[in-house]
């Protein structure tokens, strides 16, 4: 994996590949679209393998990165450079993301299978310059394919884009104050099928993690794991205990302050050996004591290899 690479935006899209001013329209229309606006344009793939690809890939993890903006994307293994095709719609195109709103800009990136770090350098560059509402409008009023070229390729230049866990990390993970109680950690573990949750204090400040194995450890005393049999319990009296008490036990009097942390500017390329000589599943994202996300193995994996 490149940590580093002078890329600029203008090489990778043509203005014929823009669609502006589209109607409301299903995700999957746009994508069909776009997908046959980049073959009109480089004519080196076949279409619908790639955009049973890219529908496939957005419904294993939906794209939508900041509000009214999505990069779907997928790895293609007939194509040698990225490529990238631009949709915009004024009114917005409802992309199936759960809490999300409609998105009005979509770019779609097809990078090469043998080239992981491509797809996460774009996704870097152009969440710079489109995670920014006055940028999002500027797009949504734009008249023309032109315009719209303009506006997200005007700067000519080269730019240096580092491939850093901010590149890779969940900025919006399920997160549980202090404050909390464990019929609050129960939910989430349940409702978002989560592993780890970190634990915050009141100003943004990561005090501890707690672990979905911690419900059976608090459940089961240190003595009941030394017993060879536990049929006498075998009615679950030590879970009935724990839930019978939910609402009133705190999160704080079980997460554990013993987690692996990193800082957003470290190279990407760190969390991979962390994973693996800290034999954790989740990194905690900090600048000093400030939560900023998560790692998770899971995701990591996924944006190296599959993106």
């Amino acid at each position: 994996m490149v940590t580093s690479k002078d890329i600029r935006l203008a090489d990778y899209l043509d203005e014929s590949c823009v669609l502006c001013n589209l109607e409301t329209a299903s995700r999957d229309e746009i994508l069909a679209r776009m997908v046959a606006a980049l073959k009109r344009h480089v004519g080196n793939f076949e279409q619908e393998s790639v955009l049973k690809a890219v529908i496939e890939r957005e419904v294993q993890s939906h794209t939508v990165l900041a509000s009214g903006l999505a990069l779907p994307h997928a790895r293609i293994a007939s194509i040698s450079q990225p490529m990238m095709a631009v949709a915009i719609s004024p009114k917005g195109i409802d992309f199936e993301a759960p809490g999300e709103d409609p998105v009005n800009v979509i770019v779609l990136i097809l990078t090469p299978k043998f080239d992981p770090g491509s797809y996460l350098r774009l996704m870097t560059s152009l969440s710079k310059l489109l995670n920014n509402k006055p940028v999002i409008k500027r797009l949504c009023v734009a008249t023309s394919a032109r315009e719209v070229y303009g506006i997200i390729t005007e700067s000519a230049e080269f730019v240096t884009v580092k491939l850093n866990v901010a590149s890779v990390m969940d900025r919006h993970p399920v997160i549980l104050d202090e404050s909390n109680t464990l019929s609050d950690a129960i939910h989430a573990f349940c409702a978002y099928r989560v592993m780890d949750i970190p634990i915050v204090d009141s100003e943004g400040d990561l005090r501890g993690v707690i672990a979905i194995e911690d419900l059976l450890r608090q459940s089961l005393p240190d003595h009941l794991l030394w017993m060879e049999d536990l049929s006498p319990i075998a009615n679950f009296e030590p879970f009935a205990e724990l839930l019978r008490e939910d609402e009133e036990t705190k999160i704080a009097d079980f997460m554990h302050d013993k987690y692996v942390s990193i800082h957003p500017e470290t190279p990407a390329i760190q969390l991979a050996k962390m994973f693996l000589m800290e034999k954790t599943r989740q990194i905690q994202v900090v600048e000093g004591r400030k939560f900023i996300g998560v790692v998770n193995l899971q995701s990591f994996n996924a944006q190296v290899f599959w993106a």
